[in-house]
């Protein structure tokens, strides 16, 4: 009998840089990359979309293009980096 082929992925390491408004499971990574976190838990990488002429990305069924999604953006503030009290 073969050998059971075991899957196994690995997850990149990625340092969030910018949230969405509205869309909490994705964000903006360090490496300029749009990310969704899925219902498992697992990073998956959100590719570019080119609708006409207008570069953009689908979120939620949704396409926005960049002029659309740069007002949505928000700094990402980690739960640890908290001003220290004096």
């Amino acid at each position: 009998m073969g050998k059971k082929l075991i899957k196994r992925y690995l997850q990149p390491a990625v340092q969030r840089v910018w949230d969405i408004d509205g869309y909490p499971n994705y964000f903006f990574g360090e490496d300029k990359n749009l990310y969704r976190i899925t219902a498992r838990g697992e990073l998956r990488r959100n590719p570019r979309h080119l609708k006409g002429y207008t570069l953009g990305y689908v979120l939620k069924s949704r396409f926005y293009s960049y002029a659309q999604l740069r007002p949505l953006l928000r700094r990402y503030v980690s739960p640890t980096d908290h001003p220290k009290a004096i």
